[in-house]
């Protein structure tokens, strides 16, 4: 990403006091950030760069200070680190700890609402750093899906609460609620994919993730008690969907020859089999069935079940293909796709 022409704005390759710019990242109404290279530790940074006009105002630069300091001493693995903070060439900054895939906003937006259990994970995660940072006595005031950042390992995403510009000390408590509910807020977002979330109904949401959504909107849950909520409501959605696909492979692999039976066409001398309307028609009439099967021996809903039917009857008996030698790897496959696309 390039950063907008602006006079003076440092360029890929420019040397600010130990800092050489990689790229911009982004904007916001303090400053600009960068993409930077630590020179004398060898590392990359989030470079942020105060707008000039702020840099000769002695109450913001103490306030700089303050918030570089606050967040430098919370000790969480889910919020991001402050490595140095100072003035070069004339503008203050903050170097930080760089996050590289993006923040939760753009990722909503570009991707829609996360898996329910992915949700509560990532929340958890959030509610993990907001934690520490009210266990030492500090307000964030600004929590929302841009300022959740988020690193991909493999299958799994680290969350990252940022930006405590605005954060001040908990005192009369009015941070701190604000903070809860904006967390109940957050969730809904990562449930539906509206950031910032509208207050409309949150749709098909497991019953005790449901009930953890409800009190965090209201502010009724701790920080602290949200983590805990949110990791036994995805641990208990881990292990409903674990205990269901085991039941389905069970049920399938049990159940076998019953889908062979159910697809397999009637056996015809040389050169009289179907025309290929005609095998799609059987095709057609062996779905329901297996169908029914799926739903009674492998517990599924009839949508999936019969998604399920679909991909093993129809792709095949349309290439002239015979399934009575199909594999129950195959018929797995074909419930697993439906189930978990």
């Amino acid at each position: 990403m390039s950063a907008p022409s602006v006079d003076g704005a440092p360029a890929p390759g420019d040397a600010l006091g130990p800092y050489r710019i990689v790229r911009w990242l982004g904007r916001g109404g303090m400053g600009t950030v960068y993409e930077a290279v630590d020179t004398v530790l060898e590392r990359r940074v989030a470079l942020k760069l105060i707008v000039a006009a702020h840099s000769g105002d002695p109450a913001f630069r103490a306030g700089l200070v303050a918030e570089a300091r606050a967040q430098a001493a919370l000790d969480s693995p889910h919020i991001v680190q402050v490595f140095a903070h100072g003035e070069v060439d004339g503008r203050l900054y903050i170097a930080s700890q760089l996050v590289p895939d993006g923040d939760l906003g753009a990722a909503l937006r570009d991707h829609g609402p996360l898996p329910p259990h992915e949700a509560a994970e990532v929340v958890a995660q959030v509610a993990d750093g907001l934690a520490e940072a009210h266990r030492s006595g500090l307000a964030h005031r600004d929590i929302k899906p841009a300022n959740v950042l988020l690193r991909r390992r493999g299958p799994e995403t680290v969350a990252y609460l940022a930006d405590f510009g605005i954060a001040t000390a908990a005192g009369d408590g009015s941070g701190v609620r604000t903070d809860l509910e904006a967390m109940g807020r957050l969730l809904a977002a990562c449930l539906t994919g509206r950031t910032p979330y509208d207050g409309r109904p949150v749709p098909h949401v497991p019953r005790r993730l449901a009930r953890v959504l409800e009190a965090a909107l209201a502010g009724r849950l701790s920080a602290a008690e949200l983590r805990e909520e949110l990791r036994a409501a995805a641990a208990a959605s881990s292990y409903a969907r674990g205990r269901r696909r085991a039941s389905l492979l069970a049920a399938l692999a049990g159940s076998a020859a019953a889908v062979v039976l159910f697809v397999a066409p009637v056996a015809l001398p040389a050169g009289q089999g179907p025309e290929p309307e005609a095998g799609r028609a059987a095709a057609g009439g062996a779905v329901a069935p297996l169908a029914r099967s799926l739903e009674q021996d492998a517990a599924l809903d009839p949508t999936t079940a019969a998604c399920t039917a679909r991909a093993l009857a129809g792709p095949r008996a349309e290439a002239g293909d015979s399934l009575a030698d199909l594999p129950v790897d195959a018929v797995l496959t074909a419930a697993a796709r439906c189930l978990w696309p």
